[in-house]
């Protein structure tokens, strides 16, 4: 009985641990706001509780929570975007074995226990990467290391998937770019461009191109591919995060913005339809979606019914001077968390998922 009551003393001081973490937000390096009463916090401690008086001290210890609501909550995999405006990620993590990209045609990663380096090639063909931010990155997810790189012009994008080893699981070719004839004249129009990812899929879309109307989704299990004769410019991801119920789709002629989620369909009026970027989820059947647009300011926060597209809300969204480059929407305790990140420094508001009102900015 002694046991018992121990054993459940030190669950209980983690789950205190657990959920005091997750109740902490970082807003660029060195910002962190308490979700609870969004006063300012310090960082979190790491630390694991000590046992309680009596436990067995050869029992395994309990491992640390991660400190941060975006790695250890329920949104945390939407932070993991690649930011083709910043820091391309050129190194990963998969089952303690830190990978990096060595040179355009090699990986490599470290056995940790002797500290040696194993180099892979993953470029044998020695094709040319394309001159573009982003053309090569790393990725780890949890069966796996996902090396993504865009080849020259019709060469495509590269997606390979490999073990712990550096074993290639598979290899997937993505066309991005046509060849096109004008007067005699070749031209290469590029039409897509890495979008976002989860543990599961990796999105690429057509939102850089006016002509070509097109979305690929790549399941990272196995490297399948499923195309969409569509520009999409947000996805509405399942409650666990990482596959889709459903996609916001622009439509420049009609100057509309369409929501298709789980065989509903409806429409809004969106007169920026070849600028506009969005974000959005789902809580019960309220929809709530963030549009924003590429290189211009502006933001737009509104709640509907997902089956109907009525309008519920409007929220009190400040206006920053400058436009975001991506925004993340994120749920705590009935409160709808909006990061901004923009060149000027991130920024988080938090609005009440029943009126919109605005509880919180940082700004």
């Amino acid at each position: 009985m002694k046991k018992i009551l121990l054993t459940c003393q030190l669950l209980f001081s983690v789950g205190l641990i657990s959920a005091q973490a997750q109740n902490l937000y970082s807003i660029g390096d060195s910002t962190w706001i308490n979700l609870d009463n969004f006063t300012k916090a310090t960082a979190p401690d790491t630390a694991v509780a000590a046992p309680a008086e009596g436990a067995d001290p050869t029992a395994a210890a309990p491992a640390a929570p991660s400190p941060d609501f975006k790695k250890a909550g329920k949104y945390a995999g939407r932070f993991r975007v690649v930011n083709l405006n910043g820091k391309v990620p050129t190194e990963a993590m998969y089952k303690d074995r830190p990978f990096r990209i060595i040179d355009e045609g090699h990986i490599g990663y470290k056995v940790t226990k002797v500290g040696r380096e194993i180099k892979v090639e993953t470029n044998k063909e020695e094709e040319k990467l394309d001159n573009v931010t982003g053309n090569n990155f790393l990725l780890g997810i949890p069966d796996g290391i996902i090396h993504v790189q865009r080849l020259e012009g019709e060469l495509g994008y590269r997606v390979m998937k490999h073990d712990e080893w550096g074993k290639v699981k598979y290899r997937t070719i993505l066309p991005h770019t046509n060849v096109v004839e004008r007067n005699g004249t070749e031209y290469k129009q590029p039409f897509l461009l890495y979008y976002m990812h989860t543990d599961r899929f990796m999105v690429f879309n057509s939102l850089s191109s006016r002509d070509i109307h097109k979305t690929t989704v790549v399941d990272l299990k196995d490297g399948k591919t499923n195309e969409i004769a569509a520009s999409v410019c947000g996805v509405i991801r399942a409650d666990n995060e990482l596959s889709f119920d459903g996609y916001m789709i622009r439509d420049e002629a009609a100057k509309t913005l369409t929501v298709k989620y789980k065989g509903t369909q409806w429409a809004i009026k969106e007169p920026n339809a070849m600028k506009v970027q969005t974000d959005a989820l789902v809580s019960d059947s309220v929809f709530v979606m963030v549009r924003y647009y590429k290189a211009t300011a502006g933001i737009s926060l509104a709640a509907f019914n997902v089956k109907t597209g009525k309008v519920l809300w409007v929220g009190e969204v400040k206006q920053a001077t400058t436009p975001a480059n991506l925004i993340y929407l994120s749920m705590y305790k009935g409160k709808i968390l909006m990061e901004c990140e923009q060149p000027g420094g991130n920024y988080m508001e938090a609005f009440d998922i029943t009126n919109g009102k605005r509880a919180y900015s940082s700004l």
